[in-house]
């Protein structure tokens, strides 16, 4: 009997294997227990190929760096890199404590870092750029984000892929879309999104389709429009197979 997977005579779907560029998957562990990360991983870790750490108040202010660090090698040394929730480092900038932030990032064991402005101002270009090197100066990979939680209107396609284009030429790996300007596109039936998706290129934008209730629908959505090959972000680790 064959030792690959269960029923290994039937033809599957195209899929890149790991490490891949395009179809790529960024979970998000909102808590997890190490034995909780450590069962999401026997049986999800072959489509996860990012974990984001989102509970925003536990990385700050409620989890021992230890136990972080702990977590971190775990999931390190299955192939899975990690980053924080984009929230810690808004904190940062508005208290001035990012290069503070990006070295303790890197300490802590975590592979990448978000660099995002959707709950505070906006930075000026050259705050922006600065961020993102000081994260690469760190050691760490630098995932940038546009677009606001509470978006009044949505993403110009143009300015957006300006940015986005500015991001990576600093050095950043990929760059994030929010979910509620992803959502906003599709209410208002706007190509703003797929202008963006063909300005930037597919392999270097990522599109959040969590959290809330509509992430299936927004996820059957992204997939319809771009393919199955989306890169998608903010899905909770025990839905990965459920999107897969």
């Amino acid at each position: 009997m064959s030792q690959g997977n269960a029923f290994d005579f039937l033809k599957r779907p195209p899929r890149d294997q790991k490490p891949r560029k395009r179809g790529l998957t960024v979970a998000s562990d909102r808590g997890l227990s190490l034995a909780q990360a450590q069962s999401i991983i026997e049986t999800t870790g072959d489509v996860l190929d990012h974990i984001k750490c989102p509970d925003h108040v536990g990385n700050m202010w409620r989890w021992p760096a230890e136990w972080i660090k702990k977590k971190n090698a775990y999931y390190s040394g299955v192939g899975i890199h990690t980053l924080p929730g984009g929230i810690p480092f808004e904190v940062a900038v508005v208290q001035g404590k990012v290069p503070q932030f990006m070295k303790r990032v890197a300490e802590l064991g975590f592979k990448g870092v978000e660099v995002s402005e959707d709950s505070i101002d906006q930075l000026s270009q050259g705050e922006r750029v600065a961020c993102i090197r000081c994260g690469i100066d760190n050691g760490l990979e630098v995932f940038t984000e546009l677009g606001k939680k509470n978006p009044e209107n949505p993403l110009d396609p143009v300015e957006a892929v300006e940015m986005a284009k500015r991001d990576l030429d600093a050095g950043a790996i990929l760059v994030v879309i929010e979910k509620s300007d992803v959502a906003l596109c599709i209410r208002n039936k706007s190509d703003a999104l797929h202008r963006m998706v063909e300005g930037v290129g597919k392999d270097k934008i990522i599109i959040e389709c969590g959290p809330g209730s509509d992430k299936f629908e927004i996820a059957k959505w992204l997939m319809r429009e771009f393919g199955t090959d989306v890169n998608l972000e903010n899905i909770d680790a025990e839905d990965a197979p459920i999107i897969e």
